[in-house]
């Protein structure tokens, strides 16, 4: 008699490096895709096609802080520029747990990491969102195992509205919103002859802008400084500053994730629209550019 359940979409658990990504939201990609060579024939109204090169599409997938040792190192090696290859895999189970099929992907470079908005007024939890572009991709029949849940709790202390900005020497304290960023890597892929599958390369880092508003108590320090940047000409290398965003526990001391700022200097100073009757803080914005990153966790779960 054949089998009439239907499987769900949420219960699947992804491997990289032998470590358990434990707290993984969302996964999509990993498809299989073709370029299509069309030829005009002339006695015929209609194309002739056939395929030319085939290629996976990206992962994507959306991690907490229970990414695990194996996912968070990857990153970490990414926006150090070692550009490190990984493998995983990524199980589906059916509604009893049992798992039905695999995806293994090897090889794979990460092609953008995803930060979201922090906010002060947020009661969202911290997800990243993290880009891969896999070499090969390879489907398998699961083996019917149980896949059981390994969490953690440090997931709970990744709150948006938990953080504390610094940059040089300005005041930092009132920062109240920094904007949602991403930092990429392009990858080109090596198209030979006699291989169906190009391998892939890293081929230019894109650091993202930062964008913050802070309170208007703090204006004249951060006027003075730009107008130094812009109207003065104080803006060489010697001029640039460092700073950091520190991802803050529940007691708002403990650091559970820092993203470091390197060169960073000033792109756009500005201050909110009025409006009238409003019963909004009004804030000014200002906008870095920055060149370089690195993230660092002292602890994952996983």
């Amino acid at each position: 008699m054949a089998d009439k359940r239907s499987y769900t979409a949420g219960r699947f658990f992804l491997e990289v490096n032998n470590s358990r990504v434990a707290v993984l939201k969302k996964f999509d990609g990993l498809a299989m895709e073709a370029d299509i060579v069309a030829n005009d024939l002339g006695p015929d109204n209609w194309q002739a096609k056939h395929v030319a090169n085939i290629k996976w599409t990206p992962g994507k997938c959306t991690v907490g802080a229970g990414m695990g040792a194996g996912m968070y190192k990857w990153i970490k090696q990414s926006f150090d520029k070692s550009y490190s290859y990984q493998s995983g895999t990524l199980t589906s189970a059916d509604f009893d747990y049992k798992a039905q099929s695999t995806l293994t992907f090897s090889d794979a470079l990460i092609t953008s990491v995803g930060f979201p908005k922090l906010d002060g007024a947020s009661k969202d939890a911290i997800y990243l969102e993290v880009e891969f572009q896999p070499t090969q991709v390879r489907w398998a029949k699961g083996g019917g195992e149980v896949i059981d849940g390994k969490y953690g709790n440090k997931h709970k202390a990744w709150l948006a509205s938990n953080f504390k900005f610094q940059m040089g020497s300005l005041p930092c304290s009132r920062v109240a919103t920094v904007d949602a960023m991403t930092w990429k890597c392009a990858v080109a892929p090596d198209q030979i002859g006699i291989f169906r599958e190009p391998t892939q390369h890293p081929a230019k880092c894109t650091v993202p802008d930062i964008k913050i508003s802070v309170s208007m108590a703090d204006y004249d320090a951060w006027f003075e400084a730009a107008n130094k940047w812009f109207i003065q000409g104080k803006h060489l290398g010697g001029d640039e500053m460092e700073g950091q965003i520190d991802l803050l526990g529940p007691d708002m001391e403990q650091v559970v994730g820092t993203i470091e700022l390197k060169n960073c200097g000033f792109k756009k100073f500005s201050k909110q629209p009025l409006e009238a009757n409003s019963e909004k803080i009004y804030r000014f914005e200002v906008e870095l550019y920055c060149e370089h990153m690195t993230f660092k966790m002292p602890y994952t779960d996983g």
